[in-house]
C-alpha cells in the first residue's frame, strides 16, 4: 500500500506513473487527510525547487513536477470531504496581464509559491485588468503578482494596478503588487508603482513571504 513517503519520493524523482498510482491507493485506502497529502506533495515540490536552484533539475523538471502535483491534487479531492485543506493559507493571486501570452516563467512561480504552502489562485495568461479585480474581490489574496514579458504588459500592469486600487476602499484593505518577468526591473516597478519585482522565481516567493510576515 502507498503511503505519503514513497508519493512524496515518486513526485520528487518525477516518476509520474508511480505517484498518480500511489495517490490511487491513498484515496482507496480512505485513512489519509487532505492536508497531509499536500503537506507531502509541498514537501517534494520544495525539493524540487532546491534541484532546480543547484541546477540539478532542467526547467522542464520543475514544469513536469508542478503539472504532477495538480494531477495528484485531482485525484485526491475525495479526501477534503474526510478532513479539509486546513483554511489560513495565505493566498497569492497570479496571472500573466492583458496582451502578453508568456505562461513559463508564470506557471514557474506558481509551482515555487505552492511548495512554500501559498495557495495559489493562477487566472492563466491575457488576463484583463477587469478579471484581476473580480478575483481580489473574491479570493482576498495578500499578494497580487502580475507576470509579464513583453513591453505591452508594462501598460497592462498598469492599468490593472490602478483599477485595483481604485477600489481599495470598497475591498476594505491593500493587497501588495509583485511583477514577475525577465524584462522587468526598477523602472517597470516605478511605473507601475508595484511594491516589489523580481526576475526570478524563488526571489519571488521570498518577497511574498515577507509581504506575508512569514
Amino acid at each position: 500500500m502507498a503511503t505519503l513517503e514513497t508519493l512524496s519520493r515518486f513526485l520528487v524523482e518525477l516518476d509520474e506513473d508511480h505517484a498518480l498510482e500511489a495517490a490511487h491507493e491513498i484515496v482507496a485506502e480512505g485513512t489519509t487527510s487532505a492536508a497531509a497529502v499536500l503537506a507531502a506533495c509541498q514537501h517534494a515540490l520544495r525539493v524540487v525547487g532546491e534541484r532546480y536552484e543547484r541546477k540539478d533539475y532542467a526547467l522542464a523538471a520543475l514544469i513536469m513536477s508542478g503539472e504532477m502535483f495538480k494531477e495528484i491534487m485531482e485525484i485526491t479531492e475525495p479526501l477534503q470531504t474526510l478532513t479539509p485543506v486546513p483554511e489560513g493559507l495565505t493566498t497569492i493571486l497570479l496571472g500573466t496581464v492583458e496582451g502578453d501570452i508568456h505562461d513559463i516563467g508564470k506557471d514557474i512561480f506558481r509551482t515555487s509559491l505552492q511548495s512554500h504552502g501559498f495557495k495559489v489562485v493562477d487566472i492563466g495568461v491575457d488576463a484583463p485588468k477587469e478579471r484581476f479585480l473580480a478575483e481580489v474581490v473574491s479570493s482576498r489574496p495578500t499578494v497580487v503578482c502580475l507576470s509579464g514579458l513583453i513591453t505591452v504588459a508594462f501598460r497592462s500592469m498598469k492599468a490593472t494596478v490602478d483599477l485595483i486600487r481604485s477600489h481599495e476602499d470598497e475591498l476594505g484593505y491593500r493587497p501588495y503588487y509583485v511583477l514577475g518577468g525577465a524584462t522587468v526591473d526598477s523602472r517597470v516597478a516605478e511605473y507601475v508603482q508595484a511594491d516589489s519585482w523580481s526576475t526570478d522565481a524563488m526571489e519571488g516567493v521570498r518577497i511574498c513571504q515577507d509581504f506575508a510576515g512569514l
